[in-house]
């Protein structure tokens, strides 16, 4: 069972269910309904060991420990666009079907070199999960980015391929006889220039479009450590290419990526082995800046206006993009929480398929269907990137957002079906929930995956102050009761008789409803539980006690935004649930009252606030998230503050000093 239950989830890449969702910035506009999510996201509640991850480097440095040299940000040479535009005409039919006759073009284009921007995104690197970690959440550059900025294909055979053929064989023979006449000369190298300046010359030559393929390779795609020399490890690539045959470019230059980030992390953190003191990057870091350009609309400087057969590089073409690494920090740091600070769908049209749902079947005008569909499901799935010399892990399920996803609590548990990498990244999919996902509505994150999130934030900035671990969020909420009533401090704090009173003055950055989600054993006390004067002294008796979801539905919290009472047969904690359907939100419940139908007031059983009946006109007197939540901390903190005096009345200090009339409980 287990063997198959692996297998089904191998074979999809999205799940569908019913969830609380919640704004990605501000945790607000909280609403049930079907959300779309990424597989694997993480299934039990999490633990303190299931923490959010930290940016492998969290000490920011102003300069790099050493020298860096972007080698493989190499830009086209003057004589490139002519021979690209000499190639063109007579190969563009062959470009097509191979896949490369965006990225052919988008090497015409110069993308000037911003090193501290680099260095910035490389600190917010984790090498863990291959994600930037920002204050506010987790993104990376993905295989989209791969196939929409760089135009390289995601679908193919693996650069790893080799040739066949008796011909095949034959033309690599002849392009090993030209790179060994460069070796003889004074050189000692294929160099750049002077490989394309030879078949421009001779355009008669029976292999120039193989070597016009082979430059490409090797200038602008998988530049290593020959340096501005033509590799000879590329020729069975450009062999294959120019007949026509399909390679998968983007999961090895996007593998090529990940590895460069890494050693500029370890590089900024002085952890890396450098020689003669500085640190060498082959990727196309060019992408990287384009990444960054499109999806933080406040860096300077602002794109050029191109045609929309352009492609995207040519909207950064030659543009000065400097800018000094504490501006740098100031626009990303925040971007996330700001309107339109971070656009996570930056791209228009992408996956381009205009889907739209007729007589039961989806109908998409787009001759390319089943080709680009697969290439997004590719984008999608949790894998292995093989590379030319490296194989990276790829995680789409903790950016999902960048995807028009809904976000959830990531899980990094992959199942791989075979040995060997590649074939898990081919494996096909068939997901029945992948086209009405393309539909989708605004992405939004999960109520107990912005209580995660916050775990990262609190857990770094307030764990200093109070004592407390990364995996206690509830602070009070959380207390133990005794059998004699009183409270045990929770795991991590100090006993309360050793604490200063101003402990319990500090502003509480938590919101009643991050407290609630953060653990599956917190619960709401009914008013039951408190007339029978009964305590909690185990699990058991905490479980007994209402869920976090009916605890919301007993506050007539609802995915509209506005209480609609209907009367209902289903009953849960004293509220009834009415299943409606809402044309402006796909699988959204509406939570009624049972005595709102008559107009009459209903005191709530945990504040003992009173409500009275409404329509859907008075929109103004509906409850919102927020009053109920700030309702609620409001009492807490002056319970806290009130039992605080009570033990300090109880225990006084040694000192016997009188109580300080300012802490009166108010």
């Amino acid at each position: 069972m287990d063997n198959h239950r692996d297998e089904e989830s191998f074979d999809t890449v999205i799940e569908a269910r019913e969830e609380f969702m919640v704004s990605p910035s501000t945790g607000s506009n909280p609403t049930i309904r079907l959300a779309h999510f990424l597989k694997p996201t993480m299934s039990k509640t999490p633990s303190p060991r299931d923490s959010p991850p930290l940016p492998s480097n969290s000490n920011v440095r102003e300069n790099v420990p050493c020298e860096v040299a972007f080698n493989g940000w190499l830009h086209p040479q003057q004589q490139w666009k002519t021979w690209v535009d000499l190639m063109k005409p007579k190969y563009e039919d062959v470009w097509v079907q191979a896949g490369i006759d965006k990225a052919i073009m988008a090497s015409t284009f110069t993308i000037n070199k911003n090193s501290e921007m680099l260095i910035v995104l490389a600190e917010k690197w984790c090498c863990e999960t291959n994600t930037f970690i920002f204050p506010w959440g987790e993104c990376t550059v993905t295989l989209e980015d791969m196939k929409l900025c760089g135009g390289y294909s995601v679908l193919g055979a693996p650069v790893s391929l080799s040739i066949d053929t008796d011909e095949e064989k034959e033309i690599e023979a002849k392009l090993l006889a030209v790179r060994a006449m460069f070796f003889r000369s004074k050189a000692r190298r294929a160099d750049h220039h002077a490989w394309m300046m030879h078949f421009m010359e001779n355009a008669r030559s029976q292999v120039e479009h193989e070597a016009f393929l082979a430059l490409w390779l090797s200038r602008f795609v998988f530049a290593s450590k020959s340096h501005r020399s033509v590799l000879k490890c590329v020729f069975p690539l450009a062999v294959k290419l120019a007949r026509g045959t399909r390679v998968a470019l983007g999961p090895a230059v996007l593998a090529s990526i990940y590895r460069d980030l890494r050693l500029l992390n370890s590089a900024i953190k002085g952890l890396a082995k450098t020689k003669n003191g500085g640190v060498t990057l082959w990727a196309p870091f060019q992408l990287v800046i384009v990444w960054a350009l499109e999806r933080f609309p406040a860096l300077p400087p602002k794109p050029k206006m191109v045609e929309p057969s352009q492609p995207i590089m040519a909207r950064w073409d030659r543009l000065k993009t400097m800018i000094d690494n504490k501006k740098l920090r100031s626009i990303m740091d925040p971007a996330g929480v700001k309107k339109d600070g971070f656009l996570w769908r930056p791209y228009k049209n992408s996956p381009p398929l205009k889907l739209y749902n007729t007589k039961y079947s989806w109908v998409c005008d787009n001759p390319d269907f089943h080709s680009e569909l697969d290439s997004y499901i590719r984008c999608l799935r949790v894998s292995k990137l093989v590379g030319m010399s490296c194989i990276e892990q790829y995680f789409p399920n903790r950016v999902a957002m960048q995807f028009g996803m809904d976000q959830d609590i990531p899980d990094c548990t992959v199942p791989h079906r075979n040995k060997d990498p590649w074939m898990d990244y081919i494996h096909p999919v068939m997901d029945t929930n992948l086209l009405s996902a393309l539909c989708a509505r605004q992405p939004d994150v999960t109520l107990r995956y912005y209580a995660w999130w916050r775990r990262r934030k609190l857990g770094k900035e307030e764990g200093m102050k109070t004592g407390l671990g990364t995996g206690n969020l509830s602070r009070g909420l959380s207390r133990q009761v005794k059998g004699d009533g009183s409270y045990d401090s929770p795991s991590g704090l100090p006993s309360k008789r050793k604490r200063d009173q101003e402990v319990f003055n500090q502003k509480h950055e938590l919101t009643i409803v991050e407290r609630l989600s953060t653990s599956s054993n917190n619960r709401c006390f009914e008013d039951a539980v408190v007339q029978n004067k009964s305590t909690l002294s185990s699990s058991e008796s905490v479980d007994n006690l209402p869920s976090l979801g009916e605890v919301f539905q007993a506050y007539g919290i609802m995915s509209s935004g506005v209480l609609n009472f209907v009367a209902s047969d289903n009953v849960v904690g004293g509220s009834k649930i009415a299943n409606v359907e809402d044309p402006k939100a796909e699988g959204s419940k509406i939570i009624s009252n049972e005595n709102a139908k008559e107009g009459k007031p209903k005191a709530h059983k945990f504040c003992g606030t009173v409500t009275t009946g409404f329509n859907k006109e008075e929109k103004g007197a509906c409850h919102c998230i927020g009053e109920m939540a700030s309702y609620l901390e409001n009492r807490i903190l002056k319970l806290e503050k009130m039992h605080a005096m009570l033990k300090l009345a109880k225990f006084p200090p040694q000192n016997k000093k009188k109580l300080d009339p300012r802490h009166s409980v108010p």
